[in-house]
């Protein structure tokens, strides 16, 4: 293992709250239920109930979006007056789902939309020229954005001197000027009025196709066949999972499990996740891998398509050529990371705080997808760059607490271009720029705690095996969907003893038994196989763990763990 690994810090919780215990009591739910409640700030029934049941009476209405008004005005004139439209999209399943979103809505409306996607390699990130030609093929006179478009000047300007509308509908941190366009309805916006900021780019496409169906007295009939593509998006692009987000994740979820989408149906047949119940995990990393896998290693066009076929022999084809593509894109993905973790541990002895590693053969697709894995590895901010011709074009993944736009922001002379959030972003950059690109990362962070890259699990309750009751696992269900602002609840057990013999699954995955007194649990602990020798059987009292809970099963199999992190037992004090 290399020295420059983080060793991790099991962060206990402290005592519960005295409310935790009346509150779990006077909902019916377990005990453990209201530390984990709590912890997350919720102290009234009221506010329990509204977090674990969302209601689509919770969904804020578009009204206050920055000029909604002028973007839904314009589309509906498109529509009246039988103008082709274009939807440019993104290559990312935010981009596919956005897209599929508004074709959908507009077609249904009677529009002539047709849609453009860049292409990763040879176009990139956001508004694309190419897609001006591809206007006047269609004969579009409104050029309609998902998922990008507000930093994209030059192309809205060429754009409008061709006589092309804009209308950027976006969810990325927006420059301080905006592109010239018609409408820039973008909820990040400084102006916004709106009481949620952090849609997903389909949330904000949802949003407009929602003001433009109750424009037209259609949103009671035609806005709910959109919740399986909304949901889609916003869970696949890692989104806050809060307020609204995750309305649209839970009616999502449920919408994907009843779609009537034969493209959508046909890809959870080939995954053999169709005849289970269907949780955001599945989502996020079953479904929508293999939708992404097309803008990685093909084209993104191929997902679209998939989303919006109506035809059943189409759909089967279109969901084989994407399990091809993510097989491909596994086998990509591999061999570029081993590369760059070699790459960084050449730099081990720099003891940099911010990773980048660069070459010239690394594929743009699986940029983003390595910087996540060395970000998750070494629990540092990670920048991964292809170069080519003499320009590098890379992604960022980032750590908690580290701001990764501010940083690209603030190393804005070293770059050509940049965009992006607080988690993940892209840029551009001459090829002999990279390393004063790398000290200036490195600069900035330095001026950062130590702490905040000192790696941590919380752990919010310490749980014994014999706990794990199917009342237990009912309500981690319910505070589905997770992600940022609502972690998947981590465990804790002490003194475990590993049953029988450790097996080796995959490639780099164990599977095992824990036992406790007289409860006992299967586990699985994913990329894990280097533990091996930690695991002694018959050894009681060897073994702690950091877990997580499957809560779904497959039928007639028994509840488990998911292992976070394990080590040889010296007891909670260990932490």
């Amino acid at each position: 293992m290399s020295a420059i690994l983080p060793a991790r810090h099991w962060n206990m919780p402290g005592p519960a709250p005295a409310e935790a215990a009346s509150l779990a009591r006077t909902l019916g739910l377990p005990p453990i239920a209201g530390q984990l409640l709590t912890a997350r700030g919720f102290i009234t029934t009221d506010e329990v109930t509204a977090f674990l049941d969302p209601s689509p009476g919770r969904l804020h209405r578009p009204d206050s979006l920055p000029d909604i008004s002028v973007a839904t005005d314009r589309v509906i004139a498109a529509l009246e007056r039988n103008e082709a439209v274009c939807i440019h999209g993104d290559y990312d399943v935010d981009g596919i789902s956005a897209t599929a979103l508004l074709v959908t809505c507009l077609e249904r409306l009677g529009g002539r939309v047709g849609y453009y996607l860049p292409h990763r390699e040879t176009e990139g990130y956001g508004l694309a020229p190419n897609s001006i030609s591809f206007c006047r093929e269609l004969g579009a006179t409104l050029l309609l954005t998902v998922d990008c478009g507000s930093s994209d000047h030059d192309v809205v300007l060429a754009a409008r001197s061709a006589g092309i509308a804009v209308v950027i509908t976006d969810h990325h941190e927006p420059p301080a000027q905006l592109p010239e366009a018609l409408a820039v309805v973008n909820p990040k916006r400084p102006d916004s009025a709106y009481p949620f900021r952090e849609l997903a780019g389909v949330g904000v496409a949802f949003k407009l196709a929602w003001s433009i169906l109750a424009a037209l007295g259609r949103e009671r009939t035609e806005l709910t066949d959109l919740l399986d593509l909304v949901g889609l998006g916003t869970i696949a692009d890692v989104v806050p999972m809060l307020d609204e987000n995750r309305i649209l994740a839970r009616l999502g979820v449920n919408a994907i499990r009843n779609t009537r989408r034969l493209g959508l149906k046909a890809l959870l047949t080939r995954t053999g996740i169709a005849n289970r119940p269907l949780s955001d995990r599945d989502v996020g990393f079953i479904i929508a891998p293999r939708l992404n896998a097309a803008g990685r290693v093909d084209h993104a066009r191929t997902g679209v398509r998939l989303l919006l076929t109506n035809d059943p022999a189409e759909a089967d084809r279109l969901a084989d050529r994407l399990e091809q593509n993510n097989r491909e894109r596994r086998r990509i993905e591999s061999r570029v990371l081993d590369a760059a973790i070699a790459r960084v541990e050449e730099l081990a002895t720099d003891g940099r705080r911010v990773l980048v590693a660069a070459d010239t053969e690394w594929p743009a697709g699986v940029l983003g997808l390595v910087a996540s894995r060395l970000a998750e590895r070494y629990y540092r901010p990670a920048f991964v760059i292809g170069v080519r011709d003499g320009i590098g074009k890379g992604s960022g993944r980032s750590i908690p607490g580290f701001d990764l736009y501010e940083a690209l922001a603030g190393c804005a002379g070293q770059l050509l271009a940049f965009g992006g959030h607080r988690q993940a972003g892209g840029l551009s950059i001459a090829a002999d720029r990279i390393p004063q690109f790398a000290d200036a990362l490195n600069k900035r962070a330095e001026t950062l705690p130590e702490e905040l890259f000192r790696p941590t699990l919380d752990i919010d309750a310490v749980l014994n095996p014999k706990e794990l009751e199917p009342d237990l696992t009912e309500f981690l269900r319910r505070l589905e969907p997770f992600g940022p602002g609502n972690k998947e609840p981590l465990f804790a057990a002490f003194g475990l003893e590993v049953m029988g013999i450790p097996r080796r699954v995959g490639n780099n995955h164990l599977k095992f038994r824990v036992r406790s007194g007289d409860g006992s649990l299967p586990a699985i602990a994913w990329g894990r196989s280097s533990n091996l020798p930690d695991l002694e059987p018959g050894r009681p009292g060897s073994l702690d763990i950091c877990f997580s809970v499957d809560r779904n099963p497959k039928p007639g199999f028994e509840a488990g763990i998911i292992v976070r992190d394990l080590r040889t037992s010296n007891g909670p004090d260990q932490a």
